[in-house]
């Protein structure tokens, strides 16, 4: 099983699937526009934060509270405060198709199933010195689902609990201590977004499959430290990237696939950081279409898989990589300019962003067997996750990425993250 936990504001996911009532025509067509700006955006904000952490630290990102919480924020904006949000946000111009948009998009997104659970939810809290313009209270609400909690900042330790209690019901407990003091000291606001997903394998690893493997770097030295490698012999779209000199694969959450795990995987000799660059100058949808042929045309033959199993958490100010993105005025005291959301001068202060995400075998109970009779009739090729690689967490129907990081580091691996 899969969870994952994370949060801008806030976020928190864990992983299985949801049962989705698929958009036809153009409605699906405008969902994944919102998807494509979303995606491209998770891409730009993962190469900068890999550049700021390094190789030698894992990676766990939820792209998507980032982005909605900013665009939100873009919302209120004016002048080139706002062109910086759109630009890296990809907000178009017309701003009302978009909206509506984003309302399809999050509610396709959060449709429930027995097998996955996907929970959003977006907070501002403000004390009651600070009048929110009311159009803005109205389109927040309307179109983002936003939620106005009064909350008292002068009392720092009440304004905490009160953000911390609605982060850790938004994220099922799995994030509890969001916020310190020194985060709401000076604030008159605060805003939160929030996600929690929880997802079974649709084929599950079998556990006693999992045993301990040697890791290694980009360029093939041992890493200090091993890995509990996860193994299956499975049917599972895999292909070659050939414009990201990688490979990749798919495992999907739940019995009607709607949500997957993708891993790709360098090529042996070829760096992380050079694949996440490249990634991030073309559209996922490269990757979205190269799997999907290969579920087509290879549906049936078996891939061997090796991944490891793996618990970890990141706490990042993104501030400074937000920055690198071309977003500056919103976080420059002197020129930001939020005049839509309030009715005189104020900046964002700090971004914060918390994600945890936990991959194991769990599944459904049957979980040995899947495809174990079968054979190929030329040997099935292998899948073998004990190098550097990049992880995404997708739903297919609107073609957009929820969760995305890197694992890189045995020894940085989280085994108490709660």
């Amino acid at each position: 099983m899969v969870y994952l936990t994370f949060l801008l504001g806030t976020c928190v996911l864990s992983t299985t699937l949801l049962n989705y009532a698929w958009a036809q025509g153009n409605e699906l067509a405008a969902v994944r526009d919102v998807g494509a700006s979303l995606n491209q955006f998770t891409l730009r904000l993962l190469a900068e934060t890999n550049d700021q952490v390094g190789d030698g630290l894992n990676l766990a990102l939820s792209p998507y509270t980032v982005w909605s919480l900013l665009t939100v924020i873009a919302e209120g904006a004016n002048g080139n405060t706002a062109k910086e949000l759109e630009q890296s946000l990809g907000i178009p111009p017309n701003k009302e198709p978009f909206r509506r948009n984003y309302k399809s998009f999050s509610k396709y997104l959060q449709q429930k199933s027995k097998d996955v659970q996907l929970d959003l939810s977006s907070a501002i809290f403000t004390t009651k010195e600070q009048n929110i313009n009311r159009p803005f209270q109205t389109l927040a609400n309307n179109f983002y689902g936003v939620d106005i909690i009064p909350t008292n900042f002068k009392k720092l330790t009440e304004g905490v609990t009160t953000i911390n209690n609605y982060v850790s019901q938004a994220t099922n407990n799995r994030i509890n201590n969001f916020v310190k003091i020194e985060d709401v000291a000076d604030a008159e606001i605060l805003l939160v977004s929030t996600l929690f997903f929880k997802g079974r394998w649709r084929t599950p690893f079998n556990k006693t499959a999992t045993f301990r493997d040697t890791f290694y770097d980009s360029t093939g030295n041992k890493v200090k430290g091993s890995v509990q490698m996860m193994y299956q012999l499975g049917d599972f779209p895999y292909t070659i990237l050939s414009a990201l000199r990688s490979h990749a694969i798919e495992l999907p959450f739940g019995d009607n696939g709607k949500m997957s795990l993708v891993v790709i995987l360098p090529q042996k000799g070829e760096m992380l950081n050079s694949v996440l660059r490249r990634l991030s100058n073309m559209p996922f949808s490269y990757v979205f279409d190269a799997l999907e042929v290969a579920e087509q045309q290879f549906a049936g033959d078996l891939v061997h898989v090796f991944l490891p199993r793996f618990n970890m958490k990141s706490e990042l100010n993104l501030n400074q990589i937000l920055d690198h993105m071309g977003i500056r005025d919103v976080l420059n005291p002197q020129k930001a300019d939020l005049l839509g959301i309030f009715p005189h001068y104020l900046f964002v202060s700090r971004v914060i962003h918390e994600a945890k995400i936990e991959v194991n075998e769990e599944g459904a109970e049957a979980s040995a067997a899947a495809g174990a009779a079968l054979q190929n009739k030329i040997p099935s090729p292998k899948f073998q996750a004990n190098r550097d690689f990049a992880y995404f967490i997708i739903d297919k129907p609107t073609r957009s990425i929820l969760f995305a990081g890197k694992f890189t580091n045995p020894t940085t691996i989280c085994d108490t993250c709660t």
